[in-house]
């Protein structure tokens, strides 16, 4: 290669480098912290669907169900907040709970904190 070519090779490079910044400064990225909710029954040839109320800071309550997967095969999933109609991402504690057939079969907690650059932190109980 000459120097000539290898210069041009460099100047090139050079410039895509700088475009590749310029387009990535353009790109708009939204990330929320989420939690996922499933609750399998291991003893059951078919997952059964699943209800989870999620409790927010304040008392109010919101709700999904998961639907099973794969003809039954597999438990589903739910996100909070995104698959929650009227739920809320305020700092604070929640608690959630899985009722199948109206029994309840399991319960958890979870978290939102604030961080220092201002975005809320998902902490897991």
């Amino acid at each position: 290669m000459t120097l000539r070519r290898f210069a041009l090779a460099i100047a090139f490079g050079l410039t895509m480098a700088a475009s590749a910044q310029v387009m990535a400064q353009s790109v708009l990225y939204v990330a929320r912290p989420a939690i996922a909710l499933s609750v399998s029954d291991r003893t059951a040839s078919r997952q059964p669907p699943v209800e989870f109320t999620v409790t927010m800071p304040g008392g109010k309550t919101t709700t999904a169900t998961a639907a099973p997967q794969v003809g039954g095969e597999r438990a589903g999933t739910v996100h909070y907040p995104s698959d929650f109609g009227n739920a809320g991402m305020h700092v604070g504690d929640y608690s959630w709970t899985a009722r199948i057939a109206g029994k309840v079969v399991m319960r958890g907690n979870f978290s939102y904190r604030p961080s220092k650059d201002g975005q809320l932190l998902f902490v897991p109980s």
